[in-house]
């Protein structure tokens, strides 16, 4: 083979052990790391790195919560129209009344002795609770009852021509005549289809018309 004019022979060999030696160097600096490389690829075949790509598929993703909306939850349950004579009652005046001895109590669903005796007529009522408590010093009489949808303008016509106080209350009316010697207190709330009546002697048995008047219209 010619030779290229110009090149040393002797150049040349010097030029490889040179490489030969650098590339030695290198290998013996990287021989602490062959450990660590070893170990990871171990891993990275047992599946400990990439868990999700060794089994050949894609990571799971996480299920919907089966944990009710909160809102759904934690609502209230409807109120409850009362359907005896205890609903009517806080439970500390329900209490009270029951554990009496001298008081009785008569729950017949019976029309209320009012002094205007033609308003269940009238209201078209049908009677839902009567709870009448009766004692030595007199009575304290509760009724429920639905009616038609002309009977809070015949409450307000009957009543107020028989020398009650009527008002408007929501959509209805409400009517009272206090006590006076042998006339019992009477209110009458008539609304939403519904005739609440309380009549009381006096001094009769506690009630709490108020408390009443939120369980039949919650």
């Amino acid at each position: 083979m010619a030779r290229v004019g110009g090149r040393s022979t002797w150049f040349a060999w010097f030029a490889g052990l040179v490489s030969a030696a650098a590339l030695a160097a290198l290998v013996w600096l990287a021989l602490p790391m062959a450990p660590v490389v070893a170990d990871w690829a171990g891993q990275a075949l047992r599946g400990d790195l990439l868990p999700a790509q060794a089994q050949g598929g894609s990571a799971a993703l996480p299920s919907p919560s089966a944990t009710p909306d909160p809102a759904v939850a934690d609502a209230p349950d409807p109120p409850t129209f009362p359907s005896r004579c205890e609903d009517l009652y806080p439970g500390g005046l329900w209490e009270r009344l029951s554990s009496d001895w001298s008081l009785t109590l008569d729950e017949a669903a019976t029309p209320p002795p009012s002094a205007v005796p033609a308003l269940p007529e009238a209201f078209g009522a049908q009677i839902l609770i009567g709870c009448s408590w009766q004692g030595d010093a007199g009575r304290a009489v509760l009724t429920v009852a639905t009616v038609s949808d002309r009977a809070a303008g015949e409450a307000a016509r009957i009543l107020g021509a028989s020398g009650f106080a009527c008002a408007p209350d929501a959509d209805g009316v409400r009517c009272e005549r206090g006590a006076a010697e042998g006339v019992d207190a009477e209110t009458h709330i008539v609304r939403g289809g519904l005739w609440l009546a309380s009549i009381r002697s006096y001094p009769g048995p506690p009630t709490e018309l108020s408390s009443t008047v939120v369980r039949v219209w919650p």
